[in-house]
């Protein structure tokens, strides 16, 4: 046996510089919940998938020397060619360039709708969960009555009034549509208004309207956003279906809804023109859906490491 005495052992004494030394860069909330984001793959895919389909969204009609609304008699129904990419419908339209032009309407008509929803759901729900009492009751009975109007009949109605169209389906659907937002953002807001900071915000004398604006909705910023990921593709899919029973897009302009709808008559001879349509939507919400859980998982302060 080897016997351990004092002069094997060299004293270290404490190394100031070492010890205040900052082992980790420093890193905001953004900057961190971007690196968890890039850490998940699936929503990584998803997010490159969408910036490709917004930028064919605009470059994507003028790819082919045709336009959406050209038709050819001697080129219907078609299959896709080095010619034709996607192919020809049943009056000779390039299906490559309409449904380009329809992923532009869609996309347009289900960001603005989840932006408006938004915008006003975050307003009306901050303003009632900072308020409460009274207020907040009398609040969130409209908020039920207006979640208790069946969506189809409002969206006939503003049809009569207004006419088809493209700023029809985006009023139809902000008109209930932010309910669920305010929801959100109310109980988001009651949790926060008892907290410390705001307290300090009322002592100094700052408005509701400020302490609303600058200090209870930037801290919810995170369940907003991610509710609006999810209500984009929900937006998108309401106007591919409206568009599908007639009551959305109308002829000649092209939406994915109506592209699906013009192949479902010819769907047993040329499957290929509601392949592409169906396609699109279903790879558009499927990849709205996993990027907005990659972003309730980067956002969420919890699973911070």
């Amino acid at each position: 046996m080897v016997e351990i005495t004092r002069d094997k052992f060299e004293r270290v004494g404490p190394n100031i510089e070492e010890s205040q030394a900052i082992v980790r860069p420093s890193m905001t909330y953004w900057q961190d919940a971007w690196r968890r984001l890039k850490m998940n793959k699936v929503a990584m895919a998803s997010l490159a998938f969408l910036i490709f389909l917004g930028i064919m969204a605009i470059i994507g009609p003028y790819l082919l020397p045709y336009k959406y609304s050209d038709q050819n008699l001697m080129m219907t129904n078609r299959p896709p060619s080095a010619e034709h990419w996607f192919g020809t419908d049943y009056l000779g339209r390039d299906l490559f360039v309409r449904t380009w032009m329809g992923a532009r309407i869609s996309l347009t008509i289900g960001i603005a709708a989840a932006l408006l929803d938004g915008i006003i759901g975050v307003i009306y729900g901050g303003i009632s969960g900072y308020f409460g009492g009274q207020v907040d009751n009398i609040m969130m009975r409209i908020v039920d009555i207006l979640y208790g109007i069946p969506y189809l009949i409002l969206v006939i109605l503003l049809m009569l009034v207004m006419g088809p169209g493209v700023v029809t389906i985006i009023v139809a659907m902000v008109m209930t549509g932010w309910v669920g937002m305010a929801r959100l953002v109310r109980g988001q807001v009651l949790q926060l208004k008892e907290q410390e900071f705001v307290m300090a915000a009322k002592t100094l004398g700052a408005s509701p309207a400020r302490i609303i604006l600058k200090h209870l909705i930037p801290n919810t910023i995170g369940p907003i956003i991610v509710s609006i990921t999810f209500d984009v593709p929900a937006a998108i899919f309401t106007e591919a279906f409206l568009s599908y029973i007639g009551l959305g897009v109308q002829p000649p302009l092209a939406s994915w809804g109506t592209l699906a709808s013009d192949a479902t008559n010819v769907l047993l001879l040329y499957p290929y023109q509601l392949f592409f349509p169906a396609f699109f939507i279903s790879m558009t919400m499927l990849s709205f859906n996993l990027l907005g859980d990659g972003l309730r998982d980067a956002l969420d302060p919890r699973l911070r490491k």
